[in-house]
């Protein structure tokens, strides 16, 4: 009887058997949370791409840099949207004010770009923070040749915060150097 009995146990095991299901409420749950997250957390801010050779200034300016061609000047090379176009050592020993390369791609994004702009094209300057004052001066005289004469410089945004720590002030003064009556 042991056999007739393992046999009916079974077969009633069979009948009585559910299939697992998927819950796709959890899961609508969790993709529901995740685009409210997405939304909030893809807001307006840009970020230009830098390289781990150029460690931008600090700066307080509450002006958000637009959406322009980028200039990346480190410590080796000067780079156009990601194309090299001069080595900063060839630059030391010249005399002159233009940057060949530079000025050639300058003009061909220029030509790119259609009519030129009462006052010049939009361009933005990312260099490191200790770049050298010539080589700065001669990047921007080449850009104003080529008619990008609307320059601006990368920096990184300070804070609240981090003024408070570095001791300065909201206007860029350090405390004793602040204007104003004193009480």
């Amino acid at each position: 009887m042991s056999k007739l009995r393992h046999q009916q146990r079974r077969g009633h095991q069979k009948k009585s058997r559910k299939f697992a299901g998927l819950n796709l409420v959890s899961l609508m749950d969790i993709f529901t949370i995740l685009v409210f997250f997405l939304m909030v957390n893809s807001s307006e801010v840009e970020v230009l791409q830098t390289s781990s050779k150029i460690k931008l200034p600090d700066s307080t300016s509450e002006q958000t840099p637009e959406n322009r061609l980028v200039i990346s000047v480190d410590t080796d090379d000067i780079v156009v949207q990601g194309r090299p176009v001069a080595k900063v050592a060839d630059l030391r020993a010249q005399d002159v004010n233009i940057i060949p390369g530079l000025n050639a791609e300058l003009e061909y994004q220029a030509s790119r770009k259609g009519e030129i702009p009462e006052d010049g094209f939009k361009i933005t300057i990312m260099g490191d923070h200790e770049l050298p004052y010539w080589l700065l001066k001669k990047i921007m005289f080449t850009c104003q040749q080529a008619d990008f004469a609307r320059i601006s410089l990368a920096v990184n945004k300070l804070d609240g915060a981090t003024l408070e720590e570095l001791g300065v002030n909201s206007e860029g003064l350090a405390p004793e150097e602040s204007t104003g009556a004193a009480s």
